[in-house]
């Protein structure tokens, strides 16, 4: 459990790096079919914010990002953070024409999205937009997935690198550094809690929090959990008891 005595310095991206300090083997994400350990999703995160960082340079830009539970999210969220960038979540099932405006109020300056997704909203997508950014495999040629922004490098942030006080993303509205990580705290997790993520998009408080703590999260999608079948089976088939 985190106190708000003790929140971790500096700016939220390093929370993956004190993750993977202190529980480097720990499953930090599991799904039906793969685990990462917080040190694997912290290494994925400063490779893909060195590549964000050579792309869009980092001066609080705008970055959306949008996926169904699994292991891409987190590692764009943090990235993006990293990379000196504002992470902008929504949901994947969010509607072309709701989509389009978002991107306008929020001046959104890149994209990291799902296939599926981007396949649904590309006819909306504004000129102004300096990167579209894919998490799976390309929908055609010139379109850039992670995987290969992930290639040239390894970006490492010290904690005291930025203001505490900037913007780190835009949630309900824009949130700094400091009330993300005072938002995590509250949620009072500890080390052996699992976390079961059944919903669409991603809450970057519970995942920011998990982080502080150690604690695994479970992800499954809706269509992974027939009415049948209740979260405590996901859990044991994850290898997994609730906390």
């Amino acid at each position: 459990m985190t106190s708000f005595a003790d929140l971790p310095v500096g700016s939220v991206d390093v929370l993956p790096s004190r993750a993977a300090a202190s529980w480097p083997d720990r499953a930090a994400l599991r799904t039906s079919s793969s685990t990462v350990t917080f040190a694997e999703l912290d290494r994925a995160v400063s490779r893909l914010a060195f590549g964000l960082r050579q792309r869009l340079g980092g001066d609080g830009l705008t970055v959306v990002v949008a996926a169904l539970p699994g292991t891409h999210f987190p590692t764009a969220f943090y990235a993006i953070v990293r990379s000196g960038n504002v992470a902008a979540p929504v949901t994947p099932d969010m509607p072309a024409d709701a989509f389009a405006d978002f991107l306008a109020v929020t001046r959104a300056r890149a994209v990291v999205l799902g296939r599926a997704m981007y396949e649904r909203v590309r006819s909306v997508l504004p000129d102004s937009l300096e990167l579209v950014l894919l998490l799976d495999a390309p929908a055609e040629p010139g379109v850039l997935t992670c995987a290969e922004l992930s290639t040239g490098g390894s970006l490492l942030v010290e904690p005291r690198d930025r203001d505490e006080r900037a913007p780190a993303a835009i949630l309900s509205g824009l949130v700094t550094h400091e009330a993300l990580k005072v938002r995590a705290a509250a949620v009072n997790l500890t080390a052996d809690a699992v976390i079961l993520t059944t919903t669409p998009s991603y809450d970057p408080v519970t995942l920011s929090a998990a982080l502080m703590t150690g604690a695994t999260q479970v992800l499954s999608r809706h269509d992974d959990l027939p009415a049948y079948r209740p979260p405590t089976h996901v859990l044991t088939e994850a290898g997994l008891t609730a906390a």
